[in-house]
């Protein structure tokens, strides 16, 4: 799904952008994510690329060392 405010791809399903952080518009389905990263807020499972969690639009701080 594409974002209509920053106009990145996101996984269908997503709630948030994982880019900007806005709303998409539809409800979100079950994370695909890499295991032992999640959101510190929902506690849902991210994947590297995320900057946002597409589930409760949480801003993700991101490890230098991956």
């Amino acid at each position: 799904m594409k974002c209509k405010n920053c106009g990145s791809e996101n996984p269908d399903g997503k709630k948030f952008c994982g880019d900007c952080g806005k709303e998409l518009g539809e409800a979100p389905v079950a994370a695909e994510g890499d295991p032992g990263r999640k959101c510190s807020s929902c506690g849902r499972d991210l994947d590297m690329e995320t900057n946002v969690c597409p589930y409760c639009g949480h801003w993700v701080k991101r490890s230098m060392f991956g």
